[in-house]
């Protein structure tokens, strides 16, 4: 390894490092409404394994920004990005919860696999791709249901977990995979009753993590925990527009007792000098990697 190679990756270290110690962390106070504990969370998130920018431990990390209490990875057809922010969340005491998944993509449907830890087999036909992940006491939930998902959603429909029924598409209302109201008018429907109603800002870039979350109303604030009661369909999410989804007696309860604020800095500016000489050391490190050893870069980039 060259000299400019090592020099990049200290610089980078120095980054994340930076990053770990100087980014402000919202207080995650335990809060409890109608006897439940609520716990803010982030259902739908990628990394740079596959589409996403950022790795799993600066996922973690951004989490942790954002005073979420749990994230789910949900990495495209493998869960290999959820183990390693899982690792990651190991180190830091006050780190999210992060729950093993994956999001199963195939042509007909997609769907979110929450609480898996082995792949699912996304070559299987829907009905199958439901009942892998059930078998793995998983959570089956379709993504984003827009009306060119809705024939192959409408065979699994009674079987299904939830539905992500608010996502980033209600700020647009169109995108190239469909509207934000087929995705509406597919979770209002009748199979889906008791099923969960999720929102999640699909997250694979930028700083919009958490900004559409679910409230989760847990018994116990693990991993068991947060499955059981999102298949008990205790969840509530928010659409931009304010409208509630979920179940009215806990709608009600967050209605008439809101929860506390968690200030979030979305434009993800420095907070102090040294939070922006850190980021200047990483984007120098990167810099460096880049256009001095690109070899390597390449290999960072893919690792």
């Amino acid at each position: 390894m060259t000299r400019a190679a090592v020099l990049a990756l200290v610089l980078i270290a120095v980054g994340l490092i930076g990053g770990a110690l100087f980014v402000p962390r919202p207080a995650r106070q335990a809060e409890v409404r109608a006897g439940y504990r609520v716990l803010q969370a982030e259902l739908n998130a990628h990394t740079r394994l596959s589409d996403g920018t950022l790795s799993p431990c600066d996922l973690v990390l951004l989490a942790r920004q954002r005073g979420l209490d749990v994230i789910a990875v949900t990495e495209h057809n493998a869960v290999g990005a959820a183990r390693v922010a899982e690792a990651c969340a190991s180190l830091f005491e006050d780190a999210p919860l992060v729950l093993p998944a994956s999001e199963i993509t195939t042509r007909e449907l997609h769907v979110l696999a929450i609480g898996v830890r082995q792949n699912v087999d996304a070559r299987a036909g829907v009905g199958e791709i439901v009942r892998q992940i059930q078998a793995q006491g998983g959570l089956a939930i379709v993504a984003h249901p827009t009306r060119r998902y809705h024939a192959a959603a409408e065979r699994v429909c009674a079987e299904l977990d939830g539905v992500e029924i608010v996502h980033p598409i209600a700020y647009a209302r169109e995108r190239p995979i469909g509207s934000y109201a087929d995705i509406v008018a597919f979770g209002e429907r009748p199979c889906l009753a008791g099923a969960a109603k999720i929102g999640t800002s699909d997250y694979h870039g930028g700083s919009i993590l958490g900004l559409l979350r679910t409230y989760v109303f847990v018994e116990s604030a693990s991993e068991e925990g947060v499955l059981a009661a999102i298949r008990a369909g205790r969840a509530v999410t928010y659409a931009p527009d304010g409208r509630a989804f979920g179940p009215p007696e806990l709608v009600r309860a967050l209605e008439e007792q809101p929860l506390a604020p968690r200030p979030t800095d979305y434009d993800y500016r420095p907070v102090s000098s040294n939070d922006r000489m850190t980021r200047l050391a990483g984007l120098a490190g990167m810099l460096l990697l880049l256009f001095a050893a690109p070899a390597h870069a390449t290999s960072f980039l893919l690792s």
